[in-house]
């Protein structure tokens, strides 16, 4: 079976003074849906051994942690992790690896790309109607979840991204990337159940490029 390796949240567990890389379970039934063998990625490994050594079919980057650098109030960073994802999607572009940022992920692949975040209300523990205005898509809008405080606005979208969703406030939902198999959705397809299959298709026409 093939391997879609996956980056992991860190949360700090105060009460036994442990750092933890931590994933949903709900990621594994996703990913088996999609055909594939999820690998869970440590924030403390090294991208490029790890690449050289299992060469998975596909990244995802999971949701979780604000951003040390869009967020220096935020309580919940984690500035190994931020390095991490930063050198694996490089490596990543690289091998020509699919990558498909969820989230958090959607962010790190805009800011990789010299794009911008802006905060956003009403985005947080809500569903909320997009409208797909690229190709990839076989519909034309739908609800979706929403759980982040940080948007990309269309003039902070990074090079070579393309709007493939906009929410209905113009914050872009997801894009994809013009020359490389790249992906951002900022919805979490993992947290619907049954899993929604226009994003099962959608998120296989990447990882089985």
């Amino acid at each position: 079976m093939k391997i879609l390796a996956i980056s992991q949240r860190v949360e700090n567990i105060y009460e036994y003074s442990e750092k933890r890389d931590c994933l949903d379970q709900r990621w594994t039934s996703l990913i088996h849906r999609l055909g594939f063998l999820p690998l869970p990625l440590s924030n403390l490994a090294s991208p490029s051994e790890f690449i050289e050594n299992i060469t998975p079919s596909a990244i995802i980057l999971s949701g979780g942690n604000n951003i040390a650098k869009v967020d220096k109030l935020a309580l919940d960073v984690s500035t190994e992790r931020d390095k991490f994802e930063e050198r694996l999607i490089k490596i990543a572009i690289k091998k020509n690896i699919p990558i498909i940022g969820v989230c958090r992920g959607m962010q790190m692949i805009n800011l990789f790309f010299d794009g911008s975040m802006s905060q956003v209300v009403n985005h947080t523990g809500v569903k909320h109607e997009i409208t797909f205005v690229g190709k990839y898509l076989e519909e034309e809008s739908r609800e979706v979840n929403s759980y982040h405080r940080w948007c990309i606005q269309e003039p902070g979208l990074g090079r070579s991204l393309v709007p493939l969703a906009i929410a209905n406030d113009g914050t872009v939902e997801s894009f994809y990337h013009e020359k490389y198999p790249i992906l951002g959705i900022m919805w979490h397809p993992e947290r619907e159940e049954p899993h929604v299959q226009d994003d099962l298709n959608l998120i296989k026409k990447f990882v089985q490029s």
